[in-house]
């Protein structure tokens, strides 16, 4: 009998809505974790597993139900892994940056359990003390940036601890391949002549939805 309770929560879970997409600017689609992928739509529910994926030119904002506002830039693959909020400290986020840019502003999740809350990439880990940072992910490099509170980023063994107004690099021959790659800080000039900063190419203005923002989502 537990068995087949525990097969029932596990699926509810997985078909759950955990946000919606706020804003859409150009074309994406959204991939579930059954395979079918749908065209992106503004107002649009995001379920756990599921994959977004952007074209040229876009940009797509997604609210969760914490209120934790994600914005994933022009030809980006980022996706939910797992997500579960009750407002308790059992509340978790798993989500994972496959290419290109996202930002993440930090909701309810940043104050009830920041532990919880994980963003993964090919090669690091980053956790949260209630905060606001970006990413950008390429083949061979890694870059990330902390606008408000801090991040932490680990890889390779090591962690690197992010405070606002800094930038951070994970560089190697193949990122993707490589079990310790070279770390090391970035000036916000270097991060630019990337296009990661704000005002350059291939990098979203930041969220347009405050955080915080009172939100009710379609049930």
């Amino acid at each position: 009998m537990k068995t087949v309770v525990l097969f029932l929560f596990l699926n509810i879970g997985l078909f759950a809505n955990i946000g919606n997409i706020m804003a859409l600017s150009g074309s994406a689609s959204v991939t579930h974790s059954s395979g079918k992928s749908v065209k992106a739509q503004s107002g649009m529910k995001i379920f756990q597993g599921d994959k977004v994926m952007t074209h040229a030119k876009t940009r797509v904002q997604i609210m969760l139900k914490d209120e934790t506002i994600v914005t994933i830039g022009a030809n980006a693959s980022f996706q939910f892994d797992k997500y579960f909020f009750d407002g308790t400290k059992r509340s978790t986020v798993q989500m994972r940056a496959n290419r290109g840019f996202f930002r993440s502003v930090t909701g309810r999740m940043g104050k009830i359990a920041p532990d919880r809350f994980k963003v993964r990439t090919s090669s690091a880990t980053i956790g949260i003390r209630g905060t606001d940072f970006s990413g950008m992910i390429q083949k061979t490099f890694e870059t990330y940036k902390c606008y408000r509170g801090a991040i932490t980023v680990t890889a390779g063994g090591r962690i690197k601890t992010l405070r606002a107004g800094e930038v951070f690099k994970i560089q190697s021959d193949n990122a993707a391949r490589s079990a310790s790659p070279d770390m090391h800080n970035v000036t916000d000039a270097g991060a630019a002549q990337q296009g990661i900063i704000k005002g350059k190419p291939n990098t979203p203005k930041p969220p347009v939805i405050p955080a915080g923002t009172p939100c009710r989502l379609p049930k």
